[in-house]
C-alpha cells in the first residue's frame, strides 16, 4: 500500500476561516403579528436524519430532520419542542451534544442523503443553553454536513465532516477542525473540489484517532453520479494534523458512499459499508483499519442510507439501515431484514444506548421510533409534525377539507377544522393513495371523488363512498416510446369543467371524462435531450457505474402546468429543463416563450407557472436553478401572453430559490412567494417583497393555495406539514393600510360553530398531536403606523345598539406598530368575575355572555380617542343546526334575561362576600368573647343570623361542604349560572323545564335582594359600634 501522508501545513496550506459574524436579528416586519395555524398532521411524521442523545440521561435527545428543523425532548419522546425554528436553514445533517456539557449542542445544517429532493444548509450552529438560542459558527458554503464530533477531553475542539454541495463542485468540503469553539476553522482533510466527507468517527479510547469517509458524488436535474476516485477511508492518529488512506482490502476503483462505525469495547474493530460498482458490501477491520475483509455483499441503496451500527456490547451484532432494518448476529456474514416491523421504512438514523443495548432509537422517512427490547418491538412517536408536503388542495365543504401528498408518506386528506374542542387530531386524517404522495385534488362537483398522484405520474381516481381506486394514468401504445414522467407529475382539474383533467409528461395530455380517455394535445414541450450523452463529473450519463441516475427515472419532463381561469384552453407549461410554453387554443398551437425571459437560468426547473385571475395575458413564472448549482432568485411576469417578460425578483435576497408563486384572490398587486426558507409577499407586483415571519418556522414552502370562499391561505410546507392563515385581508389591504396612520382591515365573517368534548382527548396522555382549530369568532385586524397609547373597538348591531366594547387590558400588547388583531367571540359583554369566586361549582363561573343573534354588525376602531375606521362584522349561525329564526330569538331573549339576572345576583354575592370576609376578620380579632361588651356580642349575633341564608342561596358562609343535590337545589347563584350555561350549550328552543326554572329564579331574586339589603345596615352598625368602642380595628400597643 502506498502510504500517503497529508499534512496541514504542506499539502493543504489552509488558512483558518473566520466564522462569519452573527447576523443581527431581523427588524420587525409589518406582518410579524399574524398567526398561522400549524394543523399538522403528525400521523405520518417525516424524514429523520440524526439523533443526539444525552447518554447519562437518554430521556433527553435532539432530533434532526430532513427539512423540519431540530426538535428536543426531555421525556423520552412523550413531548417534543421545536428548537431551531428561526435559524437560516431547516435542513439538518447532524446534531451533537458535548459529552460532558448537556447544554452545549452543535447542529450541522444540510441533510446528507443525496436524494433529488434533498435540501441544503448554511453551515454549523452552536447553542450553549440547551437549544434555547443559536449562533451560526461558519462553514456557510458547506451546503451539506454529515457529521460533527465534539472532543470529549476539550469541548473547544470540534470536527466537522462537510460533504459539500450536491449540485456543483467547490465550496467547503472535507474535514474541518476548530480548537476555539468555532471561532475559526481549519480544513484538515480534503481530496479535490468534487469530494466531501460523508462520515467521521473517533476512537472511543483515544481522542487523537479519527476515521473519515470521503465521498465524491454529483447530482443534476437529469441524473446522478454516485461515486469517483475521491471516495475512500482515511485515518488520523494525531487529532487531524495528518491523514493516511486505508486501502488494504478495500475494493479497487471508484467508490461511492461509505458508512463507518467503531466498536466501543475494542476500538481495533471497525465496520464499513462501502459502495462499489461490483464489490459493494460490508467490510470489517480487526486491526484499526490497517486491513479490511468483506463479510457480505448486502448494502441496500447506499446512496440514500449507508449507515451501519455496532451493538456496544457485542461486536458481532450489527444494524444496517436501509429500506428495512437489517440485523446481523455473526459479524455481518448473514443478515435478516426484519429488525423494524410495524413501523415506517427507509431508515436513516439510529442510536444505541451504550449503557443498555436493548434501548434503541431509530429515525426513518416516517419519524422516530423507540425500542426497549433490542428491536423486537417498537413504539412510534406520533407527535412530530414534520411531514414533507408537495402540494395542497381544498374542497368547498364547511369546514373545508385539505388534501395533499407527502414525500414517501402517501396522499392524505383531513379537515381544516373540527367540531371537537380539543382540535384536529391525527385520526381526523385519512389516506387516499400510497407511495410518494404529490397531488390530491377534490372534484368540485363531487367531494367524494378525489384524484391522487404518486411518483412518476401514477394517478388514480378514488371514490370515498367505497374507497375504490381506478388507475387513470395515460399509457403509451406498444409501438410508442415510454412517456417521460417527472417524479412530481403536474396534474390539474380544469377550472372551467370539473370533468376535464390535464396532466404533463413530456407532452400535455387531456381527458374530458374524468380520466377514462386521454389525448395528447401538445408535442414534446421539453428540449428532449438524451441524458446519456450529458456529463457529470466528466463521465457521460450512460457510463456512470455507481447509483446511476438514482431518483430520476426520466428526463426531461414537464414539471408545472396551469389552465387560465380567464380563458378556457389557454394553458401554460414549464419543464425541468427550463422551457416555458403557452397555448391559447386548447393545444392546437404552442409557443415557446423561454427565449423572451431575460436572464432565465439555463436547464433549470420551471418551478411554477401561474396564470393571472385578473388579466388574460398576464402570467407569472418562477425558476429553481439549484439542481444546476445556481441558487439565484428567479421570478418573472408577462402581461402580453409571454411575448415579453420582466423580473419581479425585486429586493429578494440572493440565494432565495423560489419554489412557487401564487396570485392573490382579490388584489392583483399582491403576490405570494414560497422559497426554500419561507413565505414572502409583495404588495406591488414584485417591486418590493416582505418576508412573512409571523409564527412560521424556517421551512421550504412548496405550494401556496388560497381558499376562495374563506379567504384563507394554505401552505404546503416540505418539512412542517400544513399551515393555515385564516384571513388574507391584512395582505390584500396592506398597501392601503400602510399609507395611513391607522387602518381597520375588512373582517371575515364568523360562524358560531357548536364544538364538543366528544373524543375524551383529556384522557389520552401527553404524547398526542392536536392541530388548533380556528379561534372562535371574528378577528378585527388593524394597522398602526406607530405605537398607540390607547384603543377601543365598539361593536354595534344593525339597529345601532352597542353590543360589545373592547378596551383596556384587551389591548395589552396590541398597541405596537404593525398589524394587530383583537378577536370577538360573537357574544355579548361578559360579566365581571365574581369577587369571591364562582361558588361551590366545578362547572366554572359562567360569566360568558350569550351568543349574539346571527346578522350584520359593525365594529369601529378608535385610537387615542379618535375613530379611525369601521368594518362590517357578519355573524353566521352554525349551518348544521336546524333552528327557526323565531326559536333562536326566543332562546336569545331568555339568555339575555338570565345574563342580566346573573349580573344582579353576582353583584349581591360580591356585597355578601365583602361582608363575610370583613365579619370573619372581626370574629378573629374578638376571640375573647368574655371581654366583648354584651351590646357588641348581640350585634355580632344579629349579623351572624342575617348571614345564614347566604350559605344556601349563594354558597357563602358556613363550613365548606361537599357537593350535594340538596345544596345545589337551594343555591340560587349556582342554579342561575347552570341554567344559563345549559341553555347556551344547545342552540335549541329552551325546554319547558328550563322556562319554569327561569320563572322560579326570577321569583327568588327579590327575596335574595331583600336579605342582602337587610344584612348591610346590620353590618354597618356593628362596624360603627366596634369603632366607637375602640375594639376593632385594634390599636397597636406601645413598644415597651
Amino acid at each position: 500500500m502506498t502510504r500517503l501522508r497529508v499534512r496541514l501545513a504542506l499539502a493543504l496550506a489552509v488558512v483558518p476561516a473566520l466564522a462569519a459574524a452573527q447576523a443581527p436579528a431581523p427588524a420587525a416586519g409589518p406582518f410579524d403579528n399574524l398567526r398561522f395555524r400549524g394543523i399538522g398532521p403528525a400521523t405520518m411524521s417525516g424524514r429523520i436524519d440524526d439523533f443526539a442523545v444525552l447518554e447519562r440521561n437518554p430521556a433527553v435527545f435532539y432530533v434532526g430532520t430532513a427539512t423540519g428543523g431540530v426538535w428536543k425532548t426531555t421525556n423520552m419522546g412523550t413531548t417534543f419542542e421545536p428548537v431551531f425554528d428561526k435559524e437560516g436553514s431547516s435542513s439538518i445533517g447532524d446534531v451533537a451534544i458535548a459529552p460532558t456539557d448537556a447544554n452545549l449542542v452543535w447542529v450541522g445544517t444540510g441533510e446528507n442523503n443525496n436524494r433529488q429532493s434533498s435540501s441544503w444548509g448554511d453551515g454549523v450552529y452552536k447553542s450553549a443553553d440547551g437549544g434555547k438560542t443559536w449562533k451560526n459558527m461558519g462553514l456557510r458554503d458547506s451546503k451539506q454536513i454529515a457529521r460533527i464530533l465534539v472532543d470529549p477531553m476539550d469541548h473547544d475542539v470540534v470536527y466537522v465532516a462537510a460533504l459539500g454541495d450536491l449540485w456543483k463542485a467547490g465550496g467547503e468540503r472535507g474535514v474541518y477542525k476548530t480548537t476555539d469553539g468555532g471561532l475559526t476553522w481549519s480544513q484538515v482533510l480534503q481530496n479535490g473540489p468534487e469530494t466531501g466527507a460523508i462520515d467521521l468517527v473517533m476512537d472511543p479510547a483515544n481522542n487523537k484517532v479519527l476515521y473519515a469517509a470521503l465521498y465524491q458524488r454529483r447530482r443534476s436535474t437529469w441524473g446522478f453520479n454516485g461515486g469517483g476516485p475521491g471516495s475512500g477511508i482515511w485515518k488520523s492518529t494525531d487529532a487531524g494534523r495528518s491523514w493516511s488512506p486505508l486501502t488494504k482490502g478495500i475494493p479497487v476503483g471508484p467508490l461511492g458512499r461509505i458508512g463507518l462505525d467503531v466498536f466501543r469495547q475494542n476500538p481495533n474493530i471497525l465496520y464499513a459499508r462501502i459502495e462499489h460498482e461490483k464489490e459493494s458490501g460490508v467490510y470489517r477491520s480487526d486491526d484499526a483499519g490497517a486491513s479490511w475483509t468483506k463479510t457480505s455483499a448486502v448494502n441496500p441503496r447506499p446512496m440514500y442510507f449507508s449507515q451501519i451500527r455496532i451493538d456496544p456490547a457485542n461486536e458481532n451484532r450489527l444494524y444496517m439501515l436501509g429500506t428495512s432494518l437489517h440485523v446481523s448476529e455473526d459479524g455481518g456474514k448473514t443478515w435478516k431484514d426484519d429488525g423494524a416491523r410495524n413501523i415506517h421504512v427507509d431508515h436513516h438514523a439510529m442510536w444505541i444506548d451504550p449503557n443498555n443495548p436493548d434501548h434503541l432509537i431509530i429515525g426513518n422517512d416516517g419519524g422516530v421510533s423507540i425500542s426497549h427490547d433490542r428491536a423486537r418491538t417498537w413504539v412510534w412517536m406520533n407527535n412530530l409534525p414534520v411531514g414533507q408536503f408537495y402540494h395542497a388542495s381544498y374542497d368547498m365543504g364547511n369546514p373545508y377539507t385539505i388534501c395533499g401528498g407527502l414525500q414517501d408518506n402517501d396522499t392524505w386528506c383531513g379537515p381544516s377544522a373540527v367540531r371537537s374542542k380539543a382540535g384536529i387530531a391525527n385520526d381526523n386524517w385519512f389516506v387516499v393513495q400510497g407511495g410518494d404522495g404529490f397531488v390530491g385534488l377534490i372534484d368540485p362537483s363531487d367531494p367524494n371523488v378525489i384524484y391522487a398522484e404518486s411518483q412518476d405520474g401514477f394517478m388514480s381516481r378514488i371514490d370515498r363512498r367505497t374507497n375504490e381506486r381506478q388507475v387513470i394514468r395515460p399509457e403509451p401504445a406498444l409501438t410508442e416510446k415510454s412517456f417521460r414522467w417527472n417524479w412530481d407529475t403536474p396534474i390539474q382539474l380544469s377550472p372551467h369543467d370539473p370533468k376535464t383533467l390535464y396532466v404533463g409528461a413530456h407532452k400535455v395530455y387531456r381527458s374530458t371524462d374524468r380520466g377514462y380517455h386521454w389525448a395528447a394535445i401538445s408535442p414534446d414541450l421539453t428540449l428532449g435531450w438524451d441524458r446519456d450523452t450529458l456529463e457529470l463529473m466528466g463521465i457521460k450519463g450512460k457510463d456512470v457505474r455507481i447509483a446511476q441516475n438514482d431518483g430520476v427515472d426520466a428526463w426531461p419532463t414537464l414539471f408545472t402546468l396551469a389552465e387560465s381561469r380567464m380563458k378556457a384552453g389557454m394553458i401554460w407549461t414549464g419543464s425541468d429543463d427550463g422551457q416555458v410554453h403557452v397555448t391559447r387554443d386548447a393545444g392546437a398551437t404552442w409557443t415557446n416563450v423561454t427565449g423572451k425571459i431575460p436572464g432565465a437560468p439555463r436547464l433549470a426547473y420551471v418551478s411554477k407557472v401561474e396564470p393571472s385571475k385578473f388579466a388574460e395575458g398576464t402570467a407569472y413564472v418562477t425558476f429553481d436553478g439549484h439542481r444546476t448549482g445556481d441558487f439565484g432568485t428567479y421570478a418573472y411576469a408577462t402581461t402580453d401572453y409571454g411575448a415579453s417578460w420582466k423580473s419581479i425578483a425585486g429586493n429578494l435576497p440572493a440565494g432565495q430559490i423560489v419554489r412557487t408563486i401564487t396570485e392573490d384572490l382579490k388584489n392583483a398587486d399582491v403576490l405570494y412567494l414560497g422559497t426554500e426558507t419561507g413565505l414572502w409577499v409583495t404588495l406591488d407586483r414584485g417591486k418590493t417583497w416582505h418576508r412573512v415571519r409571523a409564527n412560521l418556522p424556517t421551512v421550504p414552502v412548496y405550494e401556496i393555495t388560497l381558499h376562495p370562499r374563506e379567504n384563507d391561505m394554505i401552505l404546503a410546507t416540505h418539512g412542517r406539514a400544513i399551515w393555515v392563515l385564516d384571513d388574507l385581508a391584512p395582505f390584500q389591504q396592506a398597501a392601503q393600510a400602510m399609507a395611513a396612520n391607522a387602518f381597520v382591515f375588512t373582517a371575515e365573517a364568523g360562524t358560531q360553530w357548536s364544538l364538543a368534548d366528544d373524543r375524551m382527548r383529556e384522557f389520552e396522555g401527553d404524547r398526542i398531536f392536536l392541530g388548533p382549530n380556528p379561534e372562535r369568532g371574528i378577528g378585527f385586524s388593524y394597522y398602526l403606523k406607530t405605537k398607540a397609547d390607547s384603543a377601543t373597538i365598539t361593536i354595534k348591531d344593525a339597529a345601532g345598539a352597542t353590543t360589545r366594547v373592547f378596551k383596556g387590558d384587551t389591548f395589552k400588547d396590541r398597541l405596537g406598530a404593525g398589524i394587530n388583531t383583537v378577536r370577538w367571540d360573537m357574544r355579548v359583554e361578559p360579566l365581571p368575575a365574581p369577587k369571591g369566586g364562582s361558588g361551590p361549582s366545578f362547572f366554572g363561573s359562567g360569566v360568558d355572555g350569550p351568543d349574539v343573534l346571527p346578522g350584520r354588525y359593525t365594529a369601529t376602531l378608535a385610537v387615542n380617542g379618535a375613530d379611525v375606521g369601521t368594518t362590517p362584522a357578519v355573524v353566521i349561525g352554525d349551518p348544521e343546526i336546524p333552528i327557526s329564526d323565531a326559536d333562536r330569538k326566543a332562546r336569545f331573549d331568555l339568555l339575555t334575561d338570565l345574563h342580566a339576572l346573573q349580573a344582579q345576583v353576582n353583584t349581591a354575592a360580591d356585597k355578601v362576600t365583602e361582608i363575610h370576609d370583613g365579619f370573619g376578620k372581626i370574629k378573629e380579632a374578638l376571640k375573647d368573647t368574655a371581654a366583648t361588651p354584651a351590646p357588641i356580642r348581640a350585634a355580632m349575633d344579629s349579623v351572624s343570623k342575617a348571614m345564614e341564608p347566604f350559605q344556601a342561596s349563594l354558597g357563602i358562609g358556613g363550613e365548606p361542604a361537599g357537593f350535594s343535590m340538596e345544596m345545589f337545589r337551594k343555591n340560587i347563584r349556582m342554579n342561575l349560572m347552570m341554567l344559563k350555561m345549559s341553555i347556551m350549550g344547545a342552540t335549541m328552543l329552551p325546554t319547558q323545564a328550563q322556562l319554569d326554572q327561569a320563572d322560579d329564579l326570577r321569583k327568588a331574586i327579590p327575596t335574595l335582594r331583600d336579605q342582602v339589603n337587610a344584612v348591610v345596615p346590620k353590618y354597618a352598625a356593628l362596624v360603627r359600634q366596634l369603632s366607637e368602642a375602640g375594639l376593632y380595628p385594634k390599636v397597636p400597643e406601645p413598644v415597651k
